[in-house]
């Protein structure tokens, strides 16, 4: 029987999934709707695609190896995938994302599920990688305690490390 510190996490943490689903699906289904999969507008990263090169190869240099397993926690369309396999990386991926129209458009020759970090729980062998990565997923005015959950619970799946990034959202008020 579950305590009630359990039965209360376990609450907060299903609350939590569904706000999360909603946030995104509210802030990133329009960039969706509006561009392209392969551009990086369609995830709404507007700062030009030099910018995102610039992050993803920041990710690239925390360390990973050419057959490291990756998380990617918020994937969107896949983009780090498609970074990595062009840098040669060849390891095990598995990226997730709450907004169904972004995973929707990803290659099915690469593992996406729609979903959050606390669904990975249910997914067996794919509890566990070389890194956890969520790059420009912090952005979304997320509470402070949220992000810090999920933080911790890239920690959880990872063996080596995880990576992040701190980006100002797209919007006017910082």
């Amino acid at each position: 029987m579950k305590d009630f510190r359990e039965f209360i996490t376990e609450e907060i943490s299903k609350e939590t999934k569904k706000l999360t689903e909603l946030l995104v699906d509210t802030v990133y289904s329009h960039y969706i709707d509006k561009h392209n999969e392969n551009s990086i507008e369609c995830v709404g990263w507007m700062d030009g695609n030099e910018n995102s090169l610039l992050r993803f190869q920041k990710i690239y240099e925390g360390g990973i190896g050419n057959d490291d397993s990756i998380l990617d926690v918020g994937c969107g369309v896949a983009h780090l995938h498609t970074f990595l396999t062009n840098q040669g990386w060849n390891g095990k991926y598995l990226g997730f994302d709450p907004n169904k129209k972004a995973i929707d458009l990803i290659d099915e020759n690469i593992n996406a599920m729609h979903g959050t970090i606390e669904d990975l729980d249910n997914w067996g062998e794919w509890n566990k990688f070389d890194w956890a990565i969520a790059n420009g997923v912090f952005n979304l005015g997320l509470q402070e305690d949220h992000s810090f959950s999920i933080i911790e619970n890239m920690i959880s799946h990872a063996n080596k490390g995880i990576i992040f990034n701190m980006l100002q959202a797209p919007y006017s008020d910082d």
